[in-house]
Order: C-alpha cells, then sequence, then structure tokens
C-alpha cells in the first residue's frame, strides 16, 4: 500500500478512523435507550426523545458543505473526537440517582432527563459532523484503488464497533450493577470507559 501524505499507510488510520466513528453512534441510538430503561424512564418519553437522537444522522447532508469550506478534514475529525469526549466525560456526571417515588408515579425528573439528553443530542451532531469529515479524508488521503481495497476493512472496523458498542459496553454497565447494586453507578462508569477510549 502506498502511504499517504505524512508517510503513515492507511492501515494505520482506517481502521481506528471507522471504529471510532461508530461508537459514538451506536452509544447515542442504542445504548442511550438501554440506559433509560434500567434506570426507569417510562418507555413514552423515553420513545419520542430518543428516536429524535437520529435526527443529525439524517441531516448531515445540511452542514457537509461547511466542513468542506472551512478547516481541514483533520481537524474537523479531531475537533469532533474530542468534543465527543468532553461529552461522555459531562454524562459521567450528569446521571443522577433517580427517586423511586417519582418512578413509581411513573414520572421523571425533568433534571434526570434533560442534561442527558442535550448531551446524547450534542454527541449526535458532533458524531453525524465526525462521520462527514472521515467519509471526506478517505476520499481524498487514498486513490482509488486503495479506496477500493480497504472498503471492506473500513465496514469491518465499523461493525465491530457496533459489537463493542452495543455488547461489551452494555456488558460492562450490567456487571458493574450486579456487583455494586447501583444502576446510575454502572452506566457512570461505563461512560467514563467511553470518554477515555
Amino acid at each position: 500500500m502506498n502511504k499517504i501524505a505524512n508517510g503513515k499507510t492507511p492501515w494505520w488510520w482506517v481502521p481506528t478512523l471507522y471504529f471510532a466513528e461508530g461508537i459514538p453512534y451506536f452509544i447515542v441510538n442504542n445504548i442511550s435507550v438501554t440506559m433509560f430503561t434500567k434506570m426507569g424512564v417510562p418507555n413514552g418519553e423515553m420513545a419520542l426523545f430518543t428516536s429524535l437522537l437520529y435526527l443529525p444522522w439524517t441531516l448531515k447532508p445540511l452542514w457537509s458543505p461547511i466542513v468542506d469550506i472551512f478547516k481541514t478534514k483533520r481537524w474537523w475529525i479531531l475537533t469532533m473526537q474530542i468534543l465527543m469526549s468532553l461529552a461522555f466525560i459531562l454524562l459521567t456526571f450528569s446521571i443522577p440517582k433517580p427517586d423511586p417515588e417519582l418512578i413509581a408515579a411513573s414520572q421523571t425528573p425533568i433534571s434526570m432527563f434533560t442534561f442527558t439528553l442535550i448531551l446524547f443530542v450534542l454527541t449526535a451532531f458532533a458524531s453525524a459532523t465526525h462521520d462527514i469529515a472521515a467519509d471526506g479524508f478517505y476520499m481524498i488521503a487514498l486513490d482509488h484503488g486503495q479506496q477500493s481495497f480497504f472498503v471492506g476493512i473500513r465496514s469491518t472496523f465499523y461493525r465491530l464497533s457496533s459489537i463493542f458498542g452495543q455488547g461489551v459496553l452494555v456488558v460492562i454497565a450490567g456487571v458493574l450493577e450486579e456487583k455494586t447494586g447501583n444502576i446510575p453507578m454502572a452506566w457512570t462508569l461505563t461512560m467514563a470507559v467511553t470518554a477515555v477510549m
């Protein structure tokens, strides 16, 4: 494989870039539902708000010209990765212990939903923007033959992020929940693991 401008082969960055692209997508769209369910959020409220979290990926063509015009693809990739890490760090501090009386009455404390939902929305927009920049970088950094060769590798690592995001992270939260008996603490630590990645 030919080396790109900085001297690194695509093997150095294609797998990690597309693994990093998938993790926030699966956390925002799948793990958030599991987390809110485990924390006792009523299905109606959860379904309404978490279904809206997919919108940034649907609407990303609206701001993709901005990503193409301003700064470089690498700048957008790194900035969005930092922004997503910060959002996951803030999530570790924002997952409150739900009030059992409110949950028993099928009422969700607004503070529980509001801040975590805002952080998931921020992560969703950052992740969708990261997708735009990652795909653009892939197109400009590789020639046509390399793009054809790495398309399967790119897809494989994106799928591996699905397994990690929907499998390994949920298992971590489940094991922590069983060991501590504290659902919010289990999800707090799981989000901390995600932020470090």
